[in-house]
């Protein structure tokens, strides 16, 4: 097991109509990459999940297009 990494992302939620912080868990793997565990929120049965911001940058962190802390 690698390196365990958390991040809180802000943005504007369209199912709740609100601004939510959500808690993201990442695990460094041997080759350094980013796997993302756990996304504390209700995306796979989100009526505006293609749309979400706040997974897409969830996203993009454990893609590597952006350094975490």
């Amino acid at each position: 097991m690698g390196e365990i990494l958390e991040e809180f992302i802000s943005g504007f939620c369209r199912s709740s109509n609100e601004t939510r912080t959500v808690a993201c868990e990442y695990e460094r793997q041997e080759d350094g990459s980013l796997r993302m565990t756990e996304f504390d929120c209700n995306y796979e049965k989100c009526p505006n999940s293609a749309a979400c911001l706040i997974y897409k940058e969830a996203r993009k962190r454990a893609d590597g297009n952006l350094e975490l802390d």
